[in-house]
């Protein structure tokens, strides 16, 4: 277990815009949920909207089946990306042992380049046109992705995740460098699947290695191994040149140096212009990706969070998270204690944020504790038990009290003949809120747990 002094890290901002997206488009599809305990959360945060927005929807998520669903289609998205690529370190492998299968005895080495680099050419210059702006963004690798981790994570909320993912990186335009992050992770793990399997191959076996042609001349073929080699020479590979070209356009063999100069500048190509622009693409697309989702942000003006806005940051004169007591109900005339001097007394927590310890120190055992009062349950369990004819309740003074809450003072009033409410700190517009509450109810304020318990032993006296 960790430990409870420790402070909490935050979470990644993926995962907790992920969570609001997906709670605000399910509450979009099927109506808004009961968020009222959620809201009263999400008002200990600072008064930003957007952290609010974020502390309701962890709330709602934790206490709901959404977050399950979530972490489902989070490992199904995990386990299809493993696939795919799975299956591109097969097709690699595959590949090269295509590359080096024979004809008579020989490899003819533009047929070899092309299938170990052609498709490969021909998506890297797709993924390099989808990155314009106004182009949009897909790959047959993508929708595969996809594809598979809608077979994986099946669920009652596996399309609102799905949804939620997918309009939440589109709307922070870090859905082309996902593209890009997955094309090019998947081109890399085909191409360390196929360059050990060149070089196994290459080590046990003897390969004659050829130009073939009709049309072109021995010229264009030195022209172009050496312009396609020249990029693995700078990392060592071996050049072969005009005479090497020649040797291997003839019907005789070439000497075995010279097959061995053109099986490692076959490896060199493969890794100059297939592995390398995958490593470079993928480390662009990650920095890009990760610039993208530290720019994450809430809009609070779409539907769903635009109606968020007065609940979670009340004006001044709003008295409810939920809706505020109307002004015009029956004023109480307050009630006097009428306790003798065994009337039982208890304390009673309600709805207090996790920050704020309870039971309080220097609780007398002549005082009983009734606990946290946070859910209907909580109620139901406190009516059952409640005999006391003197209680204390202790409030979260920074959460304003709404209609929820003078219905249950109202309960209390009538249920204790002595009731007394204690608030917790809070800022001056929310004490005022429960003043006027209070005062509607005619109920009476405590100013501390020792001033209360003064008032107690002063009846007991009596």
């Amino acid at each position: 277990m960790g430990n409870p002094a420790a402070p909490a890290r935050p979470s990644p901002p993926l995962p907790q815009h992920w969570r609001a997206e997906a709670v605000r488009l399910r509450e979009a599809h099927w109506g808004p949920l009961a968020d009222r305990a959620a809201c009263q959360a999400a008002l200990r945060e600072p008064g930003d909207l957007r952290r609010r927005i974020l502390a309701r929807a962890a709330w709602l998520a934790a206490h709901s089946p959404l977050q399950d669903s979530l972490d489902h289609w989070a490992r199904g998205a995990r386990w299809a990306l493993a696939a795919v690529w799975l299956g591109a370190a097969l097709a690699g492998i595959g590949a090269a042992s295509a590359a080096l299968s024979p004809v008579d005895g020989s490899v003819n080495l533009a047929l070899a380049l092309l299938s170990l680099l052609g498709l490969h050419a021909l998506t890297f210059l797709i993924w390099l046109a989808g990155c314009l702006p106004g182009l949009q963004a897909g790959t047959a690798l993508s929708r595969l992705w996809l594809w598979l981790t809608r077979k994986l994570a099946r669920g009652p909320d596996a399309a609102i995740a799905a949804q939620a993912f997918l309009s939440l990186t589109s709307r922070a335009r870090a859905w082309k460098p996902a593209v890009g992050l997955l094309s090019h992770g998947t081109w890399t793990i085909a191409y360390l699947g196929a360059i050990p399997t060149l070089i196994v191959l290459l080590s046990t076996r003897s390969y004659a290695f050829h130009w073939e042609t009709t049309l072109l001349s021995p010229g264009a073929f030195t022209a172009f191994s050496q312009w396609l080699g020249s990029l693995p020479h700078a990392l060592g590979f071996p050049l072969p040149d005009g005479l090497s070209v020649a040797q291997s356009m003839n019907a005789t063999p070439a000497p075995a140096p010279v097959q061995a100069d053109w099986s490692l500048w076959l490896v060199g190509c493969v890794v100059a212009w297939g592995l390398l622009p995958r490593v470079l693409g993928l480390a662009v697309c990650g920095a890009w990706l990760r610039h993208r989702l530290r720019r994450l942000q809430i809009d609070p003006d779409l539907p769903g969070w635009l109606e968020l806005r007065e609940r979670l940051q009340p004006t001044h004169e709003s008295l409810g998270v939920d809706r505020p007591a109307t002004a015009d109900g029956p004023a109480h005339a307050a009630t006097p204690g009428t306790g003798a001097g065994t009337g039982r007394a208890a304390v009673l927590a309600y709805e207090l944020g996790p920050d704020l310890p309870w039971p309080p120190a220097g609780l007398p055992d002549t005082v009983q504790d009734l606990g946290r009062c946070d859910s209907r349950d909580d109620r139901r369990r406190i009516r059952a038990g409640l005999d006391a004819e003197h209680l204390l309740l202790v409030c979260d003074g920074r959460l304003t009290p709404d209609r929820g809450t003078i219905a249950w003072l109202d309960e209390l009033r009538h249920a204790c003949p002595d009731l007394r409410i204690l608030c917790l700190g809070g800022p001056t517009e929310r004490r005022q809120a429960w003043q006027h509450a209070l005062s509607r109810q005619s109920l009476l304020q405590a100013s501390s747990l020792d001033a209360w318990l003064e008032h107690l032993g002063n009846f007991r006296h009596d």
